[in-house]
């Protein structure tokens, strides 16, 4: 069967080093034993192997993370911005991570390959059985590197997806520093609450304990915050737009009457004894997401 094996994958052509299931178990000492559905071991896994064959195309369509509609529908949801920036930098640095793995994998693995061909080269020098146990790890090496490429461009995909997103956000948030970043905070952080109050009160009629308590992290009344919730609940309920885009303007609205006009963020922090003031000495000044602004 090893030597089957061997010649199976081998000498097969770059890229297409991938060991039909049938290669090994139509072969060797079990290659009669009876399967399910009344046909034998062979006859099933080449079935199998056919399987695999029929769908293999699936694989250059979902063998990344998340579709472009997903990403920009359901991961980069958020009514903030500023939020959905923060989750593209989180998303990049996990793909940087993952590809960085994969690219030293890869190295690491052309090493072991050349260092399996280079022993292969002097066979006749090695002990039979020696250089069978060398050729079948060359060629379960082989086939590894030749299916890892579905896996890298998958997340290739997912990084190009994110940066494309990501210059199209800048059209919404650019030219920002971390000092930006802390003073939209208070405002992205109620956005999200907003939204959170709302489903709540559709649900249930009213806001939830764990989302009062985040309205009261940031500032807000929520007792007021359920009666303005309940109100717009129902114009909601008889509105004949099937859009989202009043959600939109009302959680806006709101965000910008509590925390630029209001200040809520702020008069809580002087409740509990905070400079409300952002230190810029304690982050980075530099500018990301750069673009050139006309005069």
């Amino acid at each position: 069967i090893y030597e089957e094996v061997i010649k199976d994958i081998v000498k097969r052509e770059e890229g297409d080093y991938v060991l039909p299931i049938s290669s090994v178990l139509g072969r060797g000492s079990l290659v009669k034993q009876e399967s399910f559905g009344g046909k034998s071991l062979v006859e099933n896994a080449q079935k199998v192997d056919e399987a695999f064959n029929n769908t293999n195309g699936l694989q250059e369509i979902w063998n990344h993370s998340h579709s472009q509609f997903t990403w920009k529908h359901i991961n980069l949801s958020y009514h903030s911005p500023w939020k959905n920036m923060r989750q593209i930098s989180a998303e990049m640095a996990s793909k940087k991570r993952a590809l960085d793995d994969a690219k030293w994998n890869r190295v690491e693995n052309e090493v072991k390959l050349r260092r399996l061909e280079e022993q292969l080269e002097k066979e006749h020098e090695l002990e039979y059985w020696k250089a069978v146990k060398l050729k079948i790890k060359l060629a379960k090496l082989k086939e590894g590197l030749s299916q890892s490429n579905t896996i890298i461009e998958g997340a290739m995909k997912d990084v190009l997806a994110l940066n494309e997103i990501y210059d199209q956000l800048k059209d919404q948030v650019s030219n920002f520093s971390e000092e930006d970043v802390e003073n939209e905070e208070a405002k992205a952080h109620l956005k999200r609450s907003l939204v959170q109050c709302i489903r709540d009160v559709r649900q249930s009629g009213h806001i939830t304990k764990g989302e009062q308590e985040y309205l009261e992290q940031i500032g807000v009344n929520p007792g007021r915050m359920q009666m303005m919730m309940a109100k717009y609940v129902a114009e909601e309920r008889v509105s004949e737009d099937w859009s989202s885009k009043g959600l939109y303007s009302f959680v806006d609205h709101i965000a910008i009457e509590l925390i630029d006009n209001i200040g809520v963020d702020k008069i809580r922090m002087e409740i509990m004894g905070f400079d409300s003031e952002y230190n810029p000495e304690f982050s980075s000044k530099t500018k990301t997401a750069l673009v050139e602004i006309d005069d």
